[in-house]
C-alpha cells in the first residue's frame, strides 16, 4: 500500500495515494456562507470550483490561521472531488500490510470513525484516514449538489 504522509498539528496522519489526485499549494480560497464549519470555502482548479475542507477543525485540532507553506491535498471521496488542508504533505511511501494495526478506541480525543487503521513507521505511529467517514452525511450533500466532475479535475 502506498501513502500519503502529511502533517497536522505535528501529529502524522496518511491518505491511500489511490484516492489522492493531486496535492497544491494552498491557493485563496473563496469563503461560502451557510455551510458546516469544516467546509471552508471553494478553490478554482483548472475551471472547477472544489470545495475546501478544514482537516484540523474536522478532526477536533481547533481553529488555525491557514499559512502560506500549507498544503491542500485534492482526494476524490464518494466519487466526488474535494480538498484537505493540511499543515504539509511530507512524503509519499510504501508499506507492507504487516505494518498496520487497528486504531486504538481512544486517540486522544479524535473521533476514532475518521481512522481506518494506524501505521507503524519505525519510530512513530501514522494515523491512516478513513476517507469514506471524513465527510459528513451534509458535506456529502453539499458536494452532491455541486456537482463537480471528477474526470475534469485529473
Amino acid at each position: 500500500m502506498t501513502l500519503v504522509i502529511f502533517s497536522l498539528k505535528n501529529v502524522r496522519y496518511a491518505v491511500d495515494v489511490s484516492r489522492v489526485e493531486e496535492v497544491i499549494p494552498l491557493p485563496a480560497i473563496t469563503p461560502l456562507y451557510n455551510l458546516p464549519s469544516s467546509v471552508c470555502g471553494i478553490i478554482d482548479l483548472r475551471g472547477n470550483a472544489v470545495p475546501i475542507i478544514d482537516l484540523r477543525k474536522r478532526l477536533g485540532h481547533g481553529d488555525h490561521p491557514y499559512e502560506l507553506d500549507n498544503d491542500i491535498i485534492v482526494i476524490k471521496v464518494n466519487g466526488k472531488i474535494a480538498g484537505l488542508i493540511v499543515d504539509k504533505v511530507l512524503s509519499v511511501i510504501d508499506i507492507q500490510e504487516k505494518q498496520m494495526i487497528a486504531p486504538p478506541d481512544v486517540i486522544d480525543g479524535l473521533d476514532n470513525r475518521y481512522i481506518a487503521s494506524v501505521a507503524q513507521m519505525e519510530s512513530e505511529l501514522v494515523l491512516l484516514l478513513n476517507l469514506d467517514n471524513i465527510l459528513t452525511a451534509p458535506e456529502r450533500d453539499i458536494l452532491n449538489k455541486m456537482e463537480i466532475d471528477p474526470h475534469k479535475v485529473s
